[in-house]
């Protein structure tokens, strides 16, 4: 949170600061000590709050004090300032009764709190701040629908933040390279809450990625246990209308933009990127599928996926999604929404997704590769976000 002080006085400007930082601990404070170097800060700086005080010396060279009320309005509320349209407060020892001075004041957001020694105005300051705190921004939105799915990026971002609400959502500010992140956790699985929780993140944070990780179910013949998916196409498979023969599908479908596609494929066929999935995974026995000696994962970048807000747990229900669509390769709740709400975003934002196949709907079904599963997903995000797919959105 970016504040700008006009005060000249250095104790009350101490007591000014250190309130502020109290109640906004990282704000970035500029001091200002007369209307002029004032004038040229909100001119050319845009703040999110602004206090000051109105009897100032005119500049630098002439410390003689003056009463600048009258010129206030005029040079905060310049529509060539950039600074306009930030609140303002006036804090003040001095009696600003002046007619309707203070009421005009009220009308283009500029309040006015007498200052004194009793701490009275600390608590109307507080309000302030904790109103005008802009809402933050991210590179990267990374979406989970399952805790296990966030906590697999714990170890392989270069920084963890705590949980905590932002804006209305569950979430963790992390790093990865140059971008900054952040995971947000969705209230439930399913493709409602999956919206919900996608277009507040676009709307709110405005990031130039959004991207989903986790584990899905897969599709016997077109996928393998932990195998990577990534979705190119995606579609609602319990959209539709049930009548007296039974349910008949409506199909919709969002498809990932050309550009990101072939930036998943070149990272995928980085053998470094491969190699560096299988490392450090240290699976115990129940871990690895039966039949194999060892884990393998593929990355499909060309997957055709679907998604519904039902957990499809009987063997052999798969084949009933893929009627009519070939080459499905395999499903799960929430990744049609993530790509629904990436395409109405106000923003142009990448998106895609890359979930691991943890139940072929076979006799591998159950928890036993959950884990695997989301660390692999989470790898291969991490991968593909260092490898600069954020900066094709194009802003």
């Amino acid at each position: 949170m970016k504040i700008l002080i006009l005060e000249d006085e250095d104790g009350k400007f101490a007591q000014i600061s250190d309130h502020v930082t109290s109640v906004v601990p990282d704000a970035l404070i500029q001091r200002e000590k007369n209307w002029l170097d004032y004038s040229r800060a909100v001119a050319n700086i845009k703040f999110d709050l602004i206090l000051l005080d109105l009897i100032v010396p005119r500049s630098s060279k002439d410390d003689t004090l003056e009463d600048h009320h009258s010129s206030l309005v005029e040079t905060t509320r310049d529509y060539q300032s950039k600074s306009f349209k930030t609140p303002a407060i006036v804090l003040t020892r001095h009696n600003l009764n002046d007619g309707d001075f203070v009421h005009n004041l009220n009308l283009v957001d500029i309040n006015v709190i007498p200052f004194n020694d009793h701490g009275e105005w600390q608590e109307a300051l507080r309000i302030k701040l904790l109103a005008s705190q802009p809402t933050k921004k991210f590179d990267i939105v990374i979406v989970c629908a399952l805790e296990k799915e966030a906590d697999a990026y714990k170890h392989l971002v270069d920084s963890w933040g705590e949980w905590k609400s932002l804006s209305g959502l569950v979430c963790c500010e992390v790093s990865i390279d140059k971008y900054n992140a952040v995971i947000v956790k969705a209230s439930r699985m399913g493709l409602v809450s999956a919206a919900v929780c996608s277009a507040f993140a676009l709307d709110r944070f405005e990031p130039r990625l959004i991207c989903m990780s986790g584990i899905c179910g897969g599709v016997k013949g077109e996928s393998s246990l932990y195998d990577i998916l990534v979705s190119q196409t995606c579609h609602q498979h319990d959209a539709g209308k049930w009548g007296a023969k039974g349910f008949k599908s409506e199909h919709y479908d969002v498809q990932l933009d050309v550009d990101v596609h072939n930036k998943l494929i070149e990272v995928s066929s980085d053998a470094g990127v491969k190699k560096m999935l299988l490392t450090d995974l240290d699976p115990a026995k129940s871990e690895i599928p039966s039949g194999i000696e060892r884990i393998n994962c593929n990355i499909k970048t060309d997957a055709a996926t679907s998604s519904g807000s039902a957990v499809l747990a009987q063997a052999g229900k798969t084949a009933t999604l893929a009627v009519g669509q070939r080459k499905l390769a395999g499903f799960d709740m929430e990744v049609y929404s993530v790509y629904e709400a990436a395409r109405h975003a106000r923003k142009r934002t990448a998106f895609f997704a890359a979930k691991t196949v943890v139940d072929d709907g076979d006799e591998n079904k159950g928890d036993s590769f959950h884990r695997i599963g989301c660390l692999l997903s989470a790898k291969f995000v991490v991968a593909t976000i260092k490898a600069g797919i954020a900066d094709l959105s194009g802003d």
